[in-house]
């Protein structure tokens, strides 16, 4: 499972930096470094004893196996591809920072408009229609996205990536072997035309995405990111994760999924990019 509800992070990195820290909340370092218990890839995270990889003894497994193992136990590919539309609602938390927030998200056919809405920050949103991408935000303004965050933005809109990674990505290689709360893990890298990559940690024996890492391009340059996908449920056939906790370092975002309507009604106007940017206002240090 990709981050298809992901948070916006370089804004709300920015925004739990400068947030009020209240006197009762953790220490301003509590988030700062990267969690070893999170099991994400050495090159994301500190490599603990969660998160070691193990590649000696017999040849790891080929790597479009490990994916078709991830679709089959997501649901299938059939009912996957079938599905035409999605509609998710969730909560925000970054927790030492005490900021809330709540997001929508709508998807149709490879397009789509998603909505988050932080207490103190404001309102983030992004879309893409066609072939073109784009973000507004509090910090940066409305922009039409290209690069590495444009290819970042249509990948992370996908509820499967295992699933439709050949849309976005060249190839996929194994990569290691390691362990994540005690349960063996086949770290996966996916590397696209451009050269970007992203690794998603498939469980040895459920095939299911545990986890995922990869560095965001953003306006403030490359953050290295690391999601846990937790809670997984039934929908209609399909198991989805409720739960997506993103470690970026110098904050932790929760993300958890209060609403998921498969095959919604979506009105297609939203995806479109406005003709006009939403005032750049910094959000208070104090």
């Amino acid at each position: 499972m990709n981050p298809r509800i992901r948070v916006l992070i370089a804004v709300l990195l920015l925004g739990a930096c400068d947030a009020p820290k209240t006197s009762e909340g953790p220490a301003a370092g509590a988030d700062a470094a990267p969690s070893k218990a999170s099991g994400a890839p050495p090159a994301v995270a500190d490599a603990g004893a969660d998160a070691q990889s193990d590649n000696a003894g017999a040849a790891l497994p080929k790597a479009e196996d490990l994916l078709e193992k991830a679709v089959a136990a997501q649901g299938g590919r059939e009912k996957i591809d079938a599905l035409d539309s999605f509609y998710l609602e969730g909560e925000l938390l970054v927790s030492a920072q005490k900021i809330k927030g709540a997001m929508k998200l709508w998807w149709q056919a490879g397009d789509f408009y998603i909505e988050q809405t932080m207490v103190g920050i404001g309102t983030v949103r992004a879309g893409k229609q066609g072939d073109v991408i784009w973000s507004e935000d509090p910090i940066n303004g409305l922009r039409r996205l290209t690069g590495g965050e444009a290819e970042q933005q249509a990948w992370a809109s996908t509820l499967s990536l295992p699933a439709h990674w050949k849309r976005y990505f060249e190839s996929a290689a194994t990569t290691g072997q390691r362990e994540i709360g005690g349960k063996k893990v086949y770290d996966v890298m996916l590397t696209s035309k451009s050269g970007a990559t992203v690794t998603l940690s498939l469980d040895a024996e459920s095939g299911l995405q545990v986890a995922q890492s990869f560095k965001q391009t953003t306006p403030m340059g490359q953050m290295p990111m690391s999601t846990e996908f937790k809670d997984y449920r039934d929908v209609e056939g399909l198991k989805l994760p409720y739960l997506q906790v993103t470690d970026a370092m110098l904050a932790t975002a929760t993300q958890t999924l209060t609403k998921i309507e498969l095959g919604a009604k979506v009105d297609p106007t939203k995806f479109a990019m406005p003709t006009k940017g939403a005032t750049v206002v910094r959000p208070a240090s104090k």
